[in-house]
């Protein structure tokens, strides 16, 4: 159970890579472009200033970024943990054969 929960988890945070890196992608476009009414919506959404655009949407990325390493070290940390308990798990039959 807990393999197969580890598992659905490690590919909901693929998905939710894809989908934040996208929407990231598509607010830095916005904040750097001279569209006026990109950056608008973007200021709308927010509530920010219009000098302060870049700097939020930097802020995200590195909360993004902060954010979902300590996940994917958290699902790596479970996957090497598995594999040395597999590994002890077979330890006292080979202690036993030789």
């Amino acid at each position: 159970m807990n393999r197969f929960i580890a598992s659905a988890f490690a590919s909901i945070l693929s998905l939710i890579h894809i989908v934040v890196i996208a929407g990231l992608g598509f607010m830095t476009i916005a904040a750097l472009s001279d569209d006026r009414r990109q950056l608008s919506s973007l200021r709308n959404l927010f509530g920010i200033d219009e000098g302060h655009v870049i700097f939020f949407v930097i802020a995200l990325w590195v909360g993004y970024v902060l954010f979902t390493g300590l996940l994917s070290t958290a699902v790596a940390i479970n996957e090497n943990l598995e594999r040395l308990n597999e590994k002890l798990d077979d330890l006292p039959g080979k202690i036993r054969g030789q």
